[in-house]
């Protein structure tokens, strides 16, 4: 298991800035942040995309050498495929599959992860990340918060390779993400991001449960 520490940079400041005048959550802008380092390539399809449109995780993946298709089975989605039935898609068809902020709209989950399995090609990527300490959000539904321990599990059970990354850790971090958006405007917001920030990095120091506070969890799998 990884922790992402996201830097105290002025590049970093800036990008929480502009994603809260976007009204992008705390956790979804560290999440982009942390896609910087992830590169996409071949055929990909990204499962729970709604419309389409507004993905702003796209701004940072390296995806400039793959070819995505987008599907979902709500909003005005052109590719319409239920995530609680079996996958309409054949075996072994995907070098990777996105499932981003998703899994945790789905009741038949495991099935979910099977069928991923199933069309994705021997040693195809499954990038996945889902919230934890977050708001409850039915879109249409909101059903689980699986902690790193029991997705892991789920996965591994599956037959993935699994690589966990903690996002958003610390007590300070966790506690800002459930009340920044009470602090209406953009500036205010970075200024007390960056004080919070200050004291979840000092209060890592002597704490012993840091790790035990996160939002959101991404699991880079791959199929065996």
């Amino acid at each position: 298991m990884k922790i992402f520490n996201h830097p105290i940079s002025l590049n970093f400041i800036k990008h929480t800035y502009f994603s809260f005048k976007a009204k992008i959550s705390l956790i979804r802008l560290t999440h982009n942040f942390f896609l910087k380092k992830t590169k996409l390539t071949g055929k990909i399809i990204d499962l729970g995309s709604g419309e389409g449109s507004n993905l702003t995780y796209y701004d940072f993946l390296d995806h400039n050498n793959a070819n995505i298709e987008k599907a979902d089975y709500f909003k005005n989605a052109k590719n319409k495929i239920n995530l609680e039935q079996n996958l309409s898609i054949g075996e072994n068809q995907y070098d990777t599959i996105i499932l981003f902020n998703t899994i945790e709209h789905i009741e038949n989950y495991k099935n979910l992860i099977s069928e991923i399995y199933r069309v994705l090609k021997k040693n195809g990527n499954l990038e996945l990340f889902v919230p934890f300490l977050v708001l409850y959000h039915p879109d249409p539904k909101d059903i689980f918060r699986p902690t790193h321990y029991y997705l892991e599990k789920i996965l591994k059970d599956k037959g993935f390779d699994v690589q966990i990354t903690l996002i958003g850790v610390g007590p300070f971090f966790a506690a800002y993400q459930n009340i920044f958006r009470y602090f209406k405007f953009p500036f205010f917001q970075t200024i007390f991001f960056i004080f919070f920030d200050i004291l979840n990095r000092f209060v890592r120091i002597f704490s012993k449960d840091f790790s035990n506070y996160y939002c959101g969890i991404h699991a880079s799998c791959i199929k065996k």
